[in-house]
């Protein structure tokens, strides 16, 4: 087993070291304007020790209409908690834990069947210097529900510790959720929502990353996309014989192996799904670690693209046309999707960066972090890479994953993200826009919401203070009158949502087959055709829909429903043959409108046309022959 020990420790002093950097060429972008800097509205110091990777999660425990804040602390300092605080500061509720706590906990409704009511999920041991840890569930007070132990890989007594987060989702769309996590112990766990292990996925190395959860093809049940790391010179259970890296793996809902593919680094970052071209098949996105570049093995570093082969018995993840993409410095931000140009596609956010943090105004030539953004297609977003500056004008390694949202209302996104003391807030155009400075080194992710429901953007994010530096502590920065805009949050926080699923949702698409109508009636022999549709939903979240129109003599049958994720909807189209002669009518369209939240979707309105021939009509029939599959 390997550990991170120069990234994860070394870098708690990054504002204080001075180091030799990466020099980069006079094409980075230098910052054209003055950020404007933000000092917090409220910060808020815990019992338990610093922060420093636990990103925090934002989430309305209790349904008074307020945001809590969910975080853990390490045990450096002061001994390791999970706390809640209210949308003001006041802290809700503080539990010590066992163990530190680098991961970020998730929170969603785990019960079956469902509630209404959250609960609270948290990985532990994510460090370095003791191999210990397990995952914990907590009921919204703070009542310990199940803690469950990870396997003791080590022999030294206790369970191994995880930094990956975990993940909630309903893997087999059966309406209970599972539990999935990947642990120091070299193993991907299963859990149901009772904490009961369900199966694991044994991967001969350590796991660091965050799983992602998507349906990758579309046949209802969720799979588990992850990173992890890997030793060479060893023999796997399958016969594979790995070199020194990583892999991206793909597990399916009962923990077979679906995808591997090899890396030349360890996969600490988390993967990103979505459908990023707008072709309506799922990309995944993903940047590496940094273990063996630090071994002193200077490979190129890339972040990486793939599209999903699923046509054989084994999926192939192929890369995407323009990846991998070359960066500056290898990392271990997770990358985030985001539509930064208006146009319909997303783009690709992630930090990247070197153990190390510039003099002032020394960057360029000598930078360690860099922010980069990409088209689908790899072509680099206009503005980027770009090399921020926290407010002494220092450039340092960037392991936080950036948040994606509009913060100040101006119909913009902006990137977020976490470099030495503060939170540095950037524009789609890579100009870097506002400086949010906090007393502290701070590691992980901002969490982007409106605490108290005013209609201002709060960001929040844990770290320390320089005066109790023994305690962990957690900032809110509020933006002005009317920033906040619920409809342009597209990452707001680690791993995009509560659930850390990592997954960008496919908008509702009303979807209908075949496209057109071409009835056949045999003249004098009825007095009506029958002819069958199936609409669909092609996107993830459910819509209305509903026959707004007809031509004469043409009824659909239903007329109107619901069309849920992955749902096929039979409809009956019968058509009134009575006073037609023989010929070819064009009847007119059937149109079909599907609405969700008030607008409408994706493919609405769908104009149907149909065609109704009536003469003499022929039919032939071909024999069919069935073999019994024995």
């Amino acid at each position: 087993m390997r550990f991170y020990r120069r990234a994860i420790v070394g870098c708690c002093l990054i504002v204080m070291l001075g180091a030799s950097g990466l020099g980069i060429s006079g094409s980075s972008k230098e910052q054209a304007i003055s950020p404007a800097y933000l000092s917090p509205r409220w910060g808020r110091g815990l019992s338990g020790g610093r922060i420093e990777d636990s990103s925090p999660t934002l989430y309305d425990l209790d349904g008074d209409g307020k945001l809590e804040i969910i975080t853990g602390t390490t045990k450096n300092g002061a001994s390791p908690a999970l706390a809640v605080l209210e949308d003001d500061g006041a802290i809700k509720w503080q539990v010590v834990l066992p163990d530190p706590v680098n991961s970020s906990p998730a929170v969603a409704d785990i019960s079956y069947p469902p509630d209404g009511i959250p609960e609270i999920l948290v990985t532990t041991g994510g460090d370095v210097n003791q191999c210990r840890g397990s995952i914990i569930a907590f009921d919204r007070n703070g009542t310990q529900l199940w803690k469950y132990d990870t396997n003791d890989a080590q022999g030294t007594g206790t369970p191994c510790g995880n930094w990956s987060s975990p993940t909630i989702g309903d893997l087999d769309g059966d309406g209970d959720v599972e539990i999935v996590f990947g642990s120091w112990d070299r193993n991907i766990y299963m859990l149901n929502h009772q904490g009961q292990y369900q199966w694991h996925y044994h991967v001969a190395d350590t796991v660091w990353s965050t799983a992602a959860l998507a349906d990758l093809d579309r046949d209802g049940d969720l799979e588990i996309i992850i990173g992890t790391d890997i030793a060479g010179g060893g023999v796997l259970p399958d016969g594979y014989r790995p070199t020194d890296g990583g892999f991206v793996l793909i597990l399916d809902k009962n923990g077979q192996k679906l995808a591997r593919r090899q890396m030349n680094e360890a996969i600490y970052s988390s993967p990103a799904v979505g459908d990023a071209d707008g072709d309506r098949r799922l990309e995944i996105f993903v940047g590496t670690g940094m273990y063996w570049y630090l071994q002193g093995r200077y490979t190129q570093p890339y972040v990486y693209g793939f599209r999903v082969n699923t046509s054989g018995s084994e999926w192939v993840l192929e890369d995407l046309p323009g990846w991998p993409r070359p960066v500056a410095y290898p990392g271990m931000s997770s990358p985030a999707l985001a539509d930064l140009d208006s146009d319909g596609d997303l783009e690709i956010i992630i930090g990247t960066g070197y153990d190390g943090s510039s003099e002032p105004n020394q960057c360029p030539p000598t930078c360690y972090g860099a922010l980069y953004a990409w088209h689908h297609d790899g072509s680099p977003v206009s503005g980027f890479p770009m090399w921020p500056k926290d407010y002494m004008g220092k450039n340092a390694f960037i392991r936080s994953s950036p948040t994606v949202a509009d913060v100040d209302g101006d119909g913009q996104l902006e990137i977020l993200f976490a470099m030495n003391w503060d939170v540095i807030v950037v524009g789609p155009n890579g100009q870097q826009e506002n400086i949010l400075h906090t007393t502290y080194s701070l590691f992980a992710s901002p969490a982007v919401g409106d605490l108290d429901n005013d209609g201002r953007t709060d960001v929040v994010i844990g770290g320390s203070n320089y005066y109790d530096s023994s305690h962990g502590w957690v900032y809110a920065f509020t933006f002005g009158s009317g920033s906040y805009n619920p409809a342009l949050r597209p990452w707001p926080m680690f791993h995009r949502d509560p659930r850390h699923t990592g997954y960008y949702p496919v908008p509702p698409r009303l979807s209908v087959s075949p496209p057109s109508l071409y009835v056949l009636h045999q003249y004098g022999s009825g007095s009506s055709e029958t002819a069958y549709l199936r609409l669909r939903n092609a996107g993830d979240r459910a819509f209305s829909w509903a026959v707004s129109s007809s031509p004469t003599g043409v009824t659909v049958s239903p007329a109107s429903g619901m069309a849920f994720y992955t749902s096929t909807v039979p409809l009956t189209v019968t058509i009134t043959t009575t006073g037609y002669e023989t010929g070819t009518y064009s009847l007119g369209n059937v149109v079909i409108t599907g609405t969700s939240e008030g607008s409408p979707v994706l493919g609405s309105p769908f104009n149907l046309p149909v065609t109704l021939y009536v003469g003499q009509v022929y039919r032939a029939y071909l024999p069919v022959v069935l073999r019994s599959a024995r």
